[in-house]
């Protein structure tokens, strides 16, 4: 459905509308196939497609495509796809597709889900998650690892805080399924993880499972693909 933003023309209106169509149409850029998309690096990126819109008429010809990936031969990673069109009074518009590049042979890339049985144990006692979050985890083909939160979504999603207080950070991966910790940081306090105990990647099962020591707490975060 397109959108549109009356203008109404006044006599005294100012410069700032001059130019502009009485009527604004906005484009509407819909995504075919997953938003949180998957690929396997060095293999060209195939697009699982979109259309494009305005005031009822196809301008997906018109869509522009921005990217950090190397669309024919992409390197593991995480990535936005941008897809904008801007109409004839220069409003832009767009949507965004997320990519996760693994190698072929990498089984801890992925989507995870915190189990709601997670739980948190501070001085209060302990507080199960209760619901389950979305968690990223992807390698850089070298054994490290980037995390989008340590604390599975606590401070983030669960309290609605916001990606500022998620514990970002990166680990190591072993041969064996151990886990040790990089770095991390949670920037809306200004200070990062204690410890990364008990931590190992059930490549079996695709789960990952690790209590991070923050702020005086644990979180006994459980999370699979």
């Amino acid at each position: 459905m397109a959108s549109a933003l009356a203008v109404l023309s006044l006599a005294s209106c100012s410069k700032d509308t001059e130019g502009l169509t009485e009527i604004t149409y906005y484009a509407v850029i819909d995504l075919e196939g997953p938003v949180y998309d998957q690929a396997v690096a060095g293999t060209p990126y195939v697009d699982p497609g979109y259309k494009a819109t305005m005031q009822g008429e196809d301008i997906t010809s018109e869509v522009k495509i921005t990217t950090d990936m190397d669309l024919q031969n992409p390197k593991p990673g995480y990535y936005t796809v941008t897809y904008s069109a801007i109409n004839a009074d220069g409003f832009p518009a767009s949507s965004t597709r997320y990519v996760l590049v693994a190698d072929a042979d990498d089984p801890a890339s992925g989507y995870y889900t915190t189990d709601a049985n997670s739980y948190r144990v501070s001085s209060g006692g302990t507080t199960y998650y209760g619901r389950s979050f979305s968690i990223v985890v992807y390698g850089d083909g070298t054994g490290t690892y980037n995390v989008s939160d340590f604390l599975g979504g606590w401070y983030d999603q669960r309290a609605g805080y916001g990606g500022s207080y998620a514990a970002v950070g990166q680990f190591d991966l072993a041969a064996d399924g151990s886990i040790s910790l990089v770095d991390s940081s949670v920037a809306g306090w200004g200070d990062s993880l204690s410890a990364l105990n008990d931590a190992g990647f059930d490549a079996a099962t695709g789960t990952i499972s690790w209590v991070a020591v923050y702020a005086g707490m644990e979180f006994h975060v459980t999370m699979t693909k």
